[in-house]
C-alpha cells in the first residue's frame, strides 16, 4: 500500500463536522491485471459536522465558511484531476491510495497528538464564528446556513437497542467530565447526545452546498439513499479511544471490533459511486463523534493546566474505550443550522433509514 498521508482527514467543525481534514483523491483499486480505474473519491474533509484546515490530521479544524458533516468549512476547493491519458505499457500503475480501514489507526495517532501543544486559536475562532454568543450567559446557538436546504448527508445514528442507546448515553457521560475539567471562563457548545452520528457522506456540503433543484431531486435522493443503506450490513462499532483535536473539538474515535473494513468503508465509496457528482470534501478515515466544541478559551492556560485537562480527557477516554454497539440505522439529514447535524429540535430534518433490510 501507498505511504499514508500526512493530512488525514476532515471532521467538519459542528461536530464532525461531525470536523476533519484534507487528503488527495481516493481511488478504488482495480483487480489485476487491470489499470487503476481514473474515478475519484476525493479529499475527505472535517466529524462531528466541517473541514479543518490547520493540524494535519484534525478532522475537527474548520474553515471560514463551514464544516461538512459535524463540522466541516472548507479552505479551498479541491483541484480538478487532470484527465487521464493512455499509459504507456512498460509504465507500472500508481499504487492504491490506503483503505479506509488501514489508514484509520493512523489518522487517530494523529489527531490525539494534534492537542498536545494546546489548542489552534485559527480554529477556534473559525468555529465560534457559527454560533451567536450571548455575552451575559455565554451560551452559544448556531447560527442557520446561507444556502438554505444545501447541507445534506447520510451519518450513522449512535442508537438502538444493541448497544446504541447505552454507547450514546456513555459518551455523554464523558462530554460532560472533559467540559467540567476546562478552565473557569471557557466557551463552549455541547452536542445534544441525541444528535450524536458518524459521518457518512454529503450530497451537500457546509463548503460546498447544494440545494436539490426542487422536491422531486430531494426525493430521488433519499430514495437513492434508502436503497444503498438498505443494501449495507448493520455496523459494528467499538470505542477506540476518545481525543480533543487540536480544533478544540472532543471526539469520539470508533473502528471495527476486528480492526478490518467496517461496512462504513464501503458505503463511502459506494455512496460516491451513485452521486459522482457530489461534493468533493468528504469523510476518510475516520469514524469519529463529535461531542463537544470549545468556541472561546479566555482565559488561557498554561502548559500544566493543559496537561491536566488533557489527562482528564484520557482518564475520560479509557472509561469508554473499548466499548461495543451495533449500529442499526442511517440519518439522512436535511441540516438547516450550523453544527446542529441530526438535532431535530434544531431545524433538522432527519428520515432513518434501516441497515441491511433488503440484504437476503
Amino acid at each position: 500500500a501507498g505511504a499514508m498521508p500526512s493530512d488525514l482527514l476532515g471532521v467538519r467543525v459542528e461536530e464532525e463536522r461531525d470536523a476533519l481534514l484534507k487528503s488527495p483523491p481516493r481511488r478504488r483499486p482495480a483487480p489485476e491485471p487491470t489499470p487503476p480505474s481514473p474515478e475519484t473519491h476525493p479529499d475527505r474533509t472535517s466529524p462531528a459536522g466541517a473541514d479543518y484546515p490547520a493540524p494535519t490530521s484534525d478532522p475537527t479544524t474548520t474553515t471560514t465558511t463551514n464544516e461538512a458533516t459535524d463540522d466541516d468549512p472548507s479552505t479551498s476547493p479541491a483541484p480538478p484531476e487532470e484527465p487521464a491519458s493512455p499509459r504507456p505499457a512498460d509504465v507500472p500503475a500508481a499504487p492504491a491510495a490506503v483503505p479506509d480501514h488501514v489508514g484509520r489507526a493512523t489518522a487517530y495517532d494523529e489527531l490525539e497528538a494534534s492537542a498536545r501543544g494546546g489548542l489552534d486559536p485559527a480554529s477556534i475562532e473559525a468555529a465560534a464564528s457559527k454560533y451567536s454568543i450571548d455575552e451575559r450567559t455565554a451560551h452559544a446557538t448556531p447560527l442557520p446556513y446561507d444556502v438554505p436546504n444545501g447541507v445534506r448527508l447520510l451519518c450513522t445514528g449512535i442508537e438502538g437497542p444493541d448497544g446504541g442507546d447505552v454507547l450514546r448515553d456513555a459518551l455523554a457521560d464523558v462530554c460532560d467530565t472533559v467540559i467540567e475539567a476546562l478552565p473557569t471562563g471557557w466557551v463552549t457548545h455541547r452536542n445534544p447526545p441525541r444528535s450524536y452520528h458518524t459521518t457518512v457522506f454529503h450530497t451537500g456540503h457546509p463548503s460546498d452546498p447544494r440545494p436539490p433543484k426542487d422536491p422531486y431531486d430531494l426525493a430521488f435522493e433519499v430514495r437513492e439513499a434508502t436503497q444503498l443503506v438498505g443494501h449495507t450490513p448493520r455496523i459494528p462499532v467499538i470505542v477506540d479511544r476518545v481525543v480533543m483535536a487540536s480544533s478544540g473539538v472532543l471526539l469520539a474515535l470508533l473502528t471495527h471490533p476486528d480492526g478490518g473494513e467496517s461496512p462504513t468503508d464501503d458505503l463511502r465509496l459506494r455512496c460516491r459511486d451513485r452521486w459522482p457528482g457530489a461534493p468533493a470534501r468528504q469523510a476518510t478515515y475516520v469514524m469519529h463523534v463529535s461531542l463537544c466544541r470549545v468556541l472561546r478559551t479566555t482565559p488561557e492556560c498554561d502548559e500544566r493546566d493543559w496537561s491536566e485537562v488533557l489527562g482528564r480527557v484520557r482518564e475520560a477516554s479509557n472509561a469508554v474505550k473499548g466499548k461495543t454497539a451495533t449500529l442499526t440505522t442511517v440519518w439522512h439529514v436535511q441540516e438547516r443550522t450550523q453544527m446542529t447535524c441530526g438535532d431535530v429540535e434544531a431545524g433538522c430534518v432527519v428520515k432513518r433509514l434501516v441497515l441491511g433490510k433488503d440484504l437476503k
